[in-house]
Formats: structure tokens, C-alpha cells, sequence
């Protein structure tokens, strides 16, 4: 008993238009990923031209106002001895991490 070479084609194709859907969402999903780096782009390039935007416009100075840290710039709230104080380690863990010499 021998198969007909028609009964192959079937699979085939289905896994061709298959294919061809798959190139297709890619294809949209390009298209849209290159225009939301586009809208990125130009977002960044605005914000780097506005002076109001610390540090997008290459002026460290002014981005690194209160501190290290931006959320050291603004001052805490509550009684005095529920503000924290500065990172004693400086590594934003709060633990010194350091290996011991030895």
C-alpha cells in the first residue's frame, strides 16, 4: 500500500501559514518596538534640551542636588529619631558588606 504524495502536502502547508502568520507578527511587532524607540528617542531629546530636567542635559552638578541619592534631597518627616540618617556603608544596602582582611 503506498500513500498518495497529496496527503503530505496538507501538513506542509498548514505549517507554511503558519510560518507566513509568525513572519507577519513579527513584522507588526518590529514595527511597533522601532516606533516606540522612536517616541523614546525624542522624549530623551526633548528632556536633554530642558533645562528643568536634571541631569538629562550633561549637568551632574545640578542632577546630584541633596546628596548622593536623589531620595536624599528632600528632607524626612516625622520626629528626629524615626529619620534615618545617611548610609553608614554608603552601598545602599545599609550593612557593611566589606570582606574582612585576613
Amino acid at each position: 500500500m503506498t500513500q498518495d504524495p497529496k496527503d503530505h502536502e496538507a501538513p506542509v502547508e498548514e505549517k507554511i501559514d503558519e510560518a507566513e502568520r509568525d513572519l507577519a507578527d513579527l513584522e507588526q511587532r518590529s514595527e511597533k518596538l522601532g516606533d516606540d524607540i522612536d517616541d523614546t528617542r525624542s522624549d530623551w531629546e526633548g528632556k536633554k534640551a530642558d533645562p528643568n530636567v536634571p541631569g538629562a542635559g550633561g549637568d551632574p552638578e545640578h542632577a546630584e542636588q541633596g546628596g548622593q541619592h536623589p531620595e536624599t534631597a528632600y528632607p524626612a518627616k516625622g520626629p528626629d529619631d524615626e529619620a534615618t540618617t545617611a548610609d553608614p556603608a554608603d552601598n545602599d544596602r545599609g550593612t557593611d558588606d566589606t570582606p574582612d582582611e585576613g
